[in-house]
C-alpha cells in the first residue's frame, strides 16, 4: 500500500510576488486530473477555510491530488486589498495555481473549484485554457454588481467608525474589515457571467445554495453556450461557513463534489507518487522603500502536527543583530492569518523592523493537525500549553531572537497569558479581549451563562434600568424576566465571591484558579503583562472582578498594565479599528522595556 502524503506548503507564482498555497498529494498520483480549489473573498474565506482544506483533501484521499492557495494580496500570499489590478491579479492567481499544480503533480487536466467569488474568478481564469477539464461553483457570484449590493447590506450592520477616527476613503468601500477600493469595485461591476460568452469548461457542475438558489440564470445561459451543466441545489453551504468556531464541515457536498470529478476522466493507473514540492520561502517586498521580508513556511515539532509562518527580515552578511522574538497566538478558530488578516500585516511590518514573527495555529485549529484521538476546530484546546511551548522553543531557535513577546487574541489572550503562568520562558505577554481566565474542558463556547456574558448583560441591564423604551419593553413582556434575575444574581455572586477571595488572601488563604495569585506569579518573574481590551469588553471587569485589588496594585507599580482602545467590536473588525489596534500593539513591541 502507499503510504498518504501529508499536504506540502509552498510559494509559488511570481517571484516578485509570491503565491502561497497547499499541494495535497494522492496517495499514488498518476490520475490525470487535478484539483485546483478557488477561495470566497473577505471573512467569507477565513470562515470558509477549514470547509476548503477538507475538499483538498478528500480529493487527494480519492486520488485527485489538489491544489488550495491564497489569491495575490490575500492570506498568506504577497501584496494586499489595496494593491492596483485586484481582480485581474486574483484571475492570474488562478492561472498560476494551475500551472503550479500541473508541475507538481503530473496531472495534464484539472478541474477548477470556486466557492462564491471565487466561482467567478476561476470561471474568467478557466475560460481561456484548454487544459480545464471540469468546473465546479459552490453557491457562485455570478455578478459583480449584485455581490457589491450584498456586501454594501452586510456592512451597514456595522458600528460606525467614531468620531476621530481614521476614515475610509470617500472612493472605498469596506466589506466586513475588508477595503474594496475604486478601481476593485469598478473591475468587479463589469463581470456578469450571465451575459457573458464564457465557458469556463465543457462540462460544469452548479452547487446551488437550497435555502437560497441563485444560479439558474447562469445555469441557462452556459447550455446556451454548448457546456454540459449539472445544476443541483445542495445543502451545507451555510455551515460550512459559518463563524469559524461553528462551521460544521459539509461533507455531503464533497462526496457529492469528488464522485462528480472522478467522472471527468477514467481511471489511470497507479504509480509511485510524484516527490513533495518544496516549501521554499517567499521573499515579500512589502513596500518599495522598506527592506525585503522572508516567510518561510514551516513544522515547528518533529510530529509535523502544528504549522506556521516565520517573517524575518532578509539575510544579511555576517551574524545576525540581536531581535526580538514575537508570537502570534491564533484567535479562536481563524487559521494563523489573523482576524481581517490583520496578523499577516504585523508580522511583515515588525519583520521589516527587524524583529522575526511566528504566526502559528494551536493543534487542530486552521493548518495544524489535532493531536491522535482528537477533534478538530476545538478553540480551547487541552494541549494549546504544550503547543505554545513549541512555537516558543522554535521562534527562540531563530538567528539572533533574544527577548520573546507572546500576542494573541480571544483564545489566543488565553493561551498566551496562560504561557507565563505555567512558567514558559518569555519576556512579555499582551492579552486582547480574552473572555475568560479560566477554561474548563468540556465547556462550550455556546453555554447559557458563560462568565463573559453573565458580565455583558448585567452592565446591559445596569444601563436599560434608567431608560424608559427598557421600561416599557418590560410592561409589554418582551423580556425574559427569570433570564434576567439569573443574570443578575450570578453577577451579584462573582462580585460578593470576589470579594470573599479578597479578604482569604489578606489570610493567607490560597485558592485553586486564583486569577490575582497567576498575575503575582507572572510579575514575580519580571513578565510584563498587557491586556488590551476594546470598547464594551467584558473581559476588562472579568478581570477586575477576578484579580481583585491585586490587579489595582500591580497596576500602580507599573508590572501590569490595562490599555483600552476606543473601538467597538470583538476583533477590531473595522478597518480604522484595525489600525488603531496596530499602532498600539507597535508601540509595546518596540519599547525598549519589552
Amino acid at each position: 500500500m502507499t503510504p498518504r502524503l501529508e499536504p506540502t506548503p509552498t510559494f509559488f507564482g511570481p517571484a516578485e510576488r509570491p503565491l502561497f498555497g497547499w499541494v495535497h498529494h494522492a496517495p499514488a498520483e498518476a490520475a490525470p486530473l487535478g484539483l485546483v480549489v478557488c477561495n470566497p473573498f473577505g471573512y467569507e474565506s477565513i470562515c470558509a477555510h477549514r470547509s476548503l482544506r477538507h475538499f483538498a483533501q478528500a480529493a487527494a484521499a480519492a486520488g485527485i491530488p489538489a491544489l488550495r492557495f491564497d489569491y495575490d494580496g490575500t492570506g498568506d500570499s504577497a501584496g494586499c486589498d489595496r494593491d492596483p489590478g485586484r481582480v485581474a491579479a486574483w484571475v492570474a492567481s488562478v492561472r498560476a495555481a494551475i500551472d503550479a499544480l500541473r508541475a507538481a503533480t503530473g496531472v495534464g487536466k484539472v478541474c477548477v473549484l470556486g466557492f462564491r467569488l471565487g466561482a467567478m474568478l476561476g470561471a474568467l481564469a478557466a475560460a481561456d485554457r484548454d487544459d480545464v477539464s471540469g468546473f465546479v461553483a459552490v453557491a457562485p457570484v455570478t455578478s459583480g454588481r449584485a455581490y457589491l449590493r450584498e456586501l454594501r447590506a452586510l456592512q451597514m450592520a456595522q458600528p460606525a467608525a467614531a468620531p476621530g477616527a481614521s476614515a475610509v476613503p470617500a472612493d472605498e468601500r469596506e466589506a466586513l474589515g475588508f477595503p474594496l477600493t475604486a478601481e476593485t469595485q469598478a473591475a468587479l461591476n463589469a463581470v456578469d457571467l450571465v451575459r457573458q460568452d464564457l465557458r469556463p469548461a465543457a462540462r460544469v457542475l452548479l452547487l446551488d445554495r437550497e435555502d437560497l438558489p441563485g444560479a439558474d440564470a447562469w445555469a441557462a445561459r452556459l447550455r446556451a453556450l454548448g457546456v454540459a451543466v449539472d445544476l443541483k441545489p445542495v445543502a451545507g453551504y451555510a455551515e460550512a461557513v459559518a463563524e469559524p468556531y461553528k462551521t460544521v464541515v459539509p461533507r455531503a457536498m464533497i462526496a457529492q463534489t469528488i464522485a462528480w470529478a472522478r467522472g471527468l476522466v477514467a481511471p489511470a493507473a497507479a504509480g509511485a507518487p510524484v516527490a513533495a514540492a518544496g516549501s521554499a520561502p517567499g521573499v515579500l517586498h512589502t513596500a518599495p522603500e522598506a527592506p525585503p521580508v522572508v516567510e518561510t513556511p514551516a513544522f515547528l515539532d518533529a510530529d509535523r502536527r502544528l504549522f506556521g509562518i516565520l517573517s524575518a527580515p532578509a539575510a544579511e552578511n555576517g551574524a545576525a543583530p540581536a531581535r526580538r522574538g514575537i508570537l502570534l497566538v491564533n484567535a479562536g478558530s481563524i487559521h494563523h492569518i489573523g482576524p481581517n488578516r490583520n496578523y499577516v500585516a504585523l508580522a511583515r511590518r515588525w519583520a521589516e523592523k527587524g524583529h522575526v514573527v511566528l504566526r502559528f495555529d494551536v493543534s487542530g485549529i486552521g493548518d495544524s493537525a489535532p493531536h491522535p484521538g482528537e477533534d478538530e476546530n476545538v478553540v480551547y484546546t487541552r494541549h494549546a500549553d504544550a503547543d505554545v511551548a513549541q512555537a516558543l522553543a522554535f521562534l527562540r531557535r531563530q538567528p539572533g531572537v533574544g527577548k520573546c513577546v507572546v500576542i494573541g487574541l480571544c483564545s489566543g489572550a488565553y493561551n498566551g497569558f496562560k504561557a507565563a503562568v505555567n512558567g514558559h520562558q518569555v519576556d512579555a505577554i499582551v492579552s486582547i479581549n480574552p473572555l475568560t481566565y479560566f477554561w474548563k474542558e468540556g465547556m462550550s463556547l455556546d453555554f447559557a451563562y458563560p462568565e463573559h456574558k453573565v458580565v455583558d448583560d448585567a452592565r446591559r441591564y445596569s444601563t436599560n434600568m434608567f431608560r424608559i423604551a427598557s421600561w416599557m419593553k418590560l410592561l409589554r413582556g418582551g423580556v425574559n424576566i427569570r433570564d434576567a434575575a439569573q443574570t443578575v444574581f450570578r453577577h451579584g455572586a462573582n462580585v460578593v465571591s470576589g470579594r470573599v477571595r479578597e479578604l482569604a488572601r489578606k489570610l493567607g488563604v490560597e485558592f485553586r484558579d486564583d486569577l490575582a495569585s497567576e498575575l503575582h506569579r507572572v510579575a514575580r518573574r519580571g513578565i510584563r503583562l498587557h491586556f488590551v481590551f476594546a470598547q464594551d469588553e467584558p473581559g476588562l471587569d472579568l478581570l477586575y472582578m477576578q484579580g481583585g485589588r491585586s490587579v489595582e496594585r500591580l497596576v500602580r507599580s507599573g508590572k501590569l498594565h490595562i490599555d483600552l482602545i476606543q473601538a467597538p467590536g470583538h476583533t477590531f473588525t473595522a478597518t480604522w479599528a484595525q489600525n488603531a489596534l496596530a499602532a498600539h500593539l507597535s508601540a509595546i513591541v518596540d519599547a525598549p522595556a519589552v
